[in-house]
C-alpha cells in the first residue's frame, strides 16, 4: 500500500468518524433536553410561579414593556415583538427548569434592548433564509436535470442552489450565538430577580446548555440533510 493510499484511507475514515459524531449529536440533543428539563423541574426554584418571575423582571428590567402571554405545547417557549409566549410546563411552575426557559426568552428581550441593530439585523437575516429555503431543493433538482440540455445553465443553477444552503448554514450558525448570549442574560436575571444560589445557578446552567446542544444539533441537522440520517430535518 502507497503513502498516497494510506492518506487516502485516513482521510475516508476520519469523515466517517467525523459524520458519526455529528449525526449522533443531531439525534441525540432533542431527546437530552427533555431529561435534563424533566430532571431539573423536579426542583422547587422559589414560591412564586414562572409566570409572576416574568411579570416581575419585565417591571424591573424592562418598564412593563414586556408582556407575558402563554402558548400551547411542550418547549414551545419563544419572545417575539416585545412578548414573551410561555408553555404551559414553564407558565405554571416554580422550578429550575422552568425558571431557566423563562429567564433565557427574557434575555432575548434584553438582546433587543441593548443591541436593537444587531438583533434587527440579525431578523433580517432570517426572514432572508427562510425565503431562500423554499428554492434551494427545487433549485437543486432543476439543476441536476439541465445537466442532460445545457451544462452552463446547470452549473448556473447548481451554484445558487449551493450559494442558497451555504447562507442558510451560516444564518444557522449565528443563531447559536445569538441563543448562547440570551442563556447568559438568562443566568444574570435569574441571580438578580430569583435570588438563586450557586447551586441553583449550576442546575440552571444544565439545563440552557442542553437547550443549546439543540441549537448545534439544527445546525448538523441542516448540513448532513443529504444523508437521510437525522430523525428530523429542521433547516430554518
Amino acid at each position: 500500500m502507497s503513502i498516497l493510499d494510506i492518506v487516502l484511507y485516513s482521510l475516508i475514515g476520519l469523515l466517517v468518524i467525523v459524520l458519526v459524531v455529528c449525526l449522533a449529536i443531531a439525534n441525540y440533543a432533542g431527546s437530552n433536553l427533555v431529561a435534563i428539563f424533566e430532571k431539573y423541574e423536579k426542583y422547587n426554584a422559589d414560591f412564586f410561579d414562572t409566570f409572576t418571575l416574568a411579570k416581575n423582571i419585565s417591571f424591573g428590567e424592562f418598564n412593563g414593556n414586556v408582556k407575558v402571554r402563554t402558548t400551547s405545547g411542550f418547549l414551545t417557549d419563544y419572545y417575539s415583538n416585545g412578548t414573551i409566549y410561555l408553555s404551559g410546563r414553564v407558565a405554571n411552575a416554580s422550578n429550575i427548569s422552568a425558571f431557566s426557559v423563562c429567564a433565557h426568552e427574557l434575555g432575548h428581550a434584553m438582546q433587543y434592548r441593548d443591541e436593537p441593530k444587531k438583533m434587527r439585523k440579525f431578523a433580517k437575516k432570517i426572514r432572508l433564509a427562510n425565503v431562500l429555503s423554499k428554492f434551494t431543493l427545487p433549485l437543486l433538482v432543476v439543476g441536476i436535470v439541465c445537466i442532460f440540455f445545457n451544462i452552463i445553465i446547470a452549473i448556473t443553477i447548481l451554484s445558487l442552489s449551493v450559494i442558497m444552503f451555504l447562507i442558510g448554514l451560516a444564518t444557522k450558525l449565528s443563531t447559536i450565538k445569538i441563543e448562547k448570549e440570551a442563556s447568559e442574560n438568562g443566568i444574570k436575571l435569574l441571580q438578580k430577580y430569583a435570588n438563586f444560589d450557586e447551586n441553583q445557578v449550576k442546575y440552571a446552567k444544565k439545563v440552557l446548555s442542553a437547550a443549546k446542544l439543540t441549537y448545534i444539533a439544527s445546525f448538523l441537522k441542516s448540513m448532513l440533510k443529504w444523508t437521510m440520517l437525522v430523525n428530523k430535518y429542521d433547516f430554518y
